[in-house]
């Protein structure tokens, strides 16, 4: 029994030494194939900073504007006249194509059939009376004519008769019955010429008349051709306002059209933009809000005063489009403006909008960071591969940059002048 204890004894002994032997040698082991770290000695325990380099680019000045597209050709088309629609046709609904002339709508016309058919009696009766008054002045102008030769002979007669009488040879009986005579006659011609003088002013006031009348007709007729409202222009329904049956007042809209072939938009800039902006500059139109899209143009026209509330400038862009294609700009649409002045292109300094901090940048100078305060002219918005970065918003300084100096793109709340600094050019960051 002694001896198996001690064999037992011996044999756990062994193996916790050969086990711990092993433990040993894989801790080695470890330690020596253990990776060694680089020591950072020198520049490389410096910050590093992602930068630019500094340089100017040439550049057209850029302004931008926003406005709303709006067709030159449209028509809100109103009823001329009250009346009640009696007919739609098929073809007037909502965006469908209308030709100049084109029936849109049709109204009641039988209170102005009778208007027209009063107006047509009332010109006939008009002519009629016109016409017998022209009979009506010829005899009067002969009656007045046989009146004056009447005249004539009384006093011939009257003059023979006191003639007579101052030779003695007629009684003063006869003067006096000759001279009622004349009297009686002149009285009679008096009245004759001035019937017929009445006859022309009559004549006239029957063409007046007349006159009139022609032009009721021609307003009933304009009445009944109104009854028939049609399209003014080529252009697509936009809106019909009314529905059969309805009673439209004068005056009231019933239906909208658009042409949009033809766009205008005014574009509002700051005023101070007039001095850069001219007719013919480039302008790169984008739609505002989601789902942008970009269209190119230029400057046709320029508005010569201020908004002194607003303190913009106007500016006009003319558009000549086919409205069927599906790249179109629609009218309506608030639009986005970009206007690259052709008399304003020379070098400019451009920097990262995000590099700008409470209107300073940060620069390396020597290893050293400096931060210089800079003025921004304006800002313009897209890609600039000369620089390796992806960003889309650029500020364009008036405030001149040296050359070799690497602008810090994105500069840290830990960044401070003074700093010795590490940089890392940006065209690297983006290949690696």
């Amino acid at each position: 029994m002694a001896t198996n204890k001690l064999i037992s004894f011996v044999t756990r002994s062994v193996v916790s030494i050969v086990l711990l032997a092993i433990s040993i040698g894989i801790v080695m082991i470890l330690i020596n194939t253990k990776p060694q770290l680089a020591v950072v000695t020198g520049k490389r325990m410096l910050p590093a900073v992602v930068v630019i380099e500094a340089m100017p680019l040439k550049m057209k000045r850029r302004s931008i504007g926003y406005g709303v597209a709006d067709a030159m050709q449209h028509a809100d088309i109103p009823a001329e006249i009250a009346s009640t629609v009696v007919t739609l046709p098929a073809t007037t609904r909502a965006g469908r194509q209308l030709r100049k002339g084109e029936l849109i709508l049709e109204l009641d016309d039988s209170d102005f059939q009778q208007q027209f058919i009063r107006a047509q009696q009332a010109l006939s009766s008009a002519k009629s009376a016109l016409s017998l008054l022209e009979v009506e002045r010829n005899a009067a102008e002969e009656r007045a004519v046989l009146a004056n030769e009447d005249k004539q002979l009384a006093e011939v007669e009257f003059s023979r008769v006191q003639e007579a009488f101052d030779r003695g040879g007629a009684k003063q009986r006869e003067v006096d019955a000759a001279k009622q005579k004349f009297i009686s006659v002149s009285s009679v011609a008096i009245n004759a010429n001035e019937t017929a003088s009445r006859f022309p002013l009559r004549e006239e006031q029957a063409s007046s008349m007349v006159l009139t009348r022609e032009a009721e007709v021609v307003m009933a007729k304009d009445n009944l051709l109104r009854c028939h409202i049609l399209s003014p222009i080529d252009g697509v329904l936009q809106t019909i306002d009314v529905r059969v049956g309805e009673l439209v007042n004068q005056g009231q809209r019933v239906a909208r059209i658009v042409n949009s072939s033809i766009l205008e938009i005014p574009l509002r800039l700051p005023s101070h933009a007039r001095s850069y902006v001219s007719v013919g500059d480039e302008v790169a139109l984008r739609s505002a809000g989601f789902g942008k899209r970009y269209w190119d143009a230029r400057v046709s026209r320029i508005a010569p005063e201020d908004d002194t509330t607003s303190r913009t400038m106007i500016v006009y862009v003319d558009i000549n489009q086919d409205p069927t294609d599906a790249s179109s700009v629609p009218p309506g649409l608030f639009v986005r403006g970009e206007i690259k002045s052709m008399k304003d292109d020379r070098l400019r300094w451009v920097v990262p909008r995000r590099s700008i901090r409470e209107d300073r940048v940060m620069v390396i100078r020597d290893s050293i960071l400096r931060s210089i305060p800079v003025s921004i002219d304006y800002s313009v918005t897209g890609e600039l591969p000369q620089f390796g970065i992806p960003d889309q918003d650029w500020a364009v300084l008036e405030t001149p940059l040296a050359d070799g100096d690497f602008i810090v793109v994105d500069p840290g709340g830990s960044l401070r002048d003074g700093m010795d600094v590490r940089k890392i050019l940006a065209k690297e960051v983006s290949l690696g």
